[in-house]
């Protein structure tokens, strides 16, 4: 399945913003939260931290990665 550039750009972002949002998010709920509950509530607050997570940074990924694209290749020549 071939994919145009710019599907393929958005997919990058979405795919970069879905794992990084996750792992930072859990990490940070752990931190927050710790064990001390039940798994239920730290998967509970997880999912909302997630949630919120994905939402500032996909459009953050969308206007940055850009740009830190074209930093890259000035630096790189």
């Amino acid at each position: 399945m071939a994919l145009s550039a710019r599907s393929q750009h958005l997919l990058f972002i979405t795919l970069m913003v879905a794992a990084m949002s996750c792992v930072i998010s859990l990490t940070l709920t752990i931190i927050k939260v710790g064990f001390d509950h039940s798994v239920g509530h730290l998967i509970n607050q997880w999912l909302k931290n997630w949630a919120l997570a994905a939402i500032v940074a996909w459009p953050t990924a969308y206007i940055v990665v850009p740009a830190v694209r074209k930093l890259v290749t000035r630096l790189a020549r």
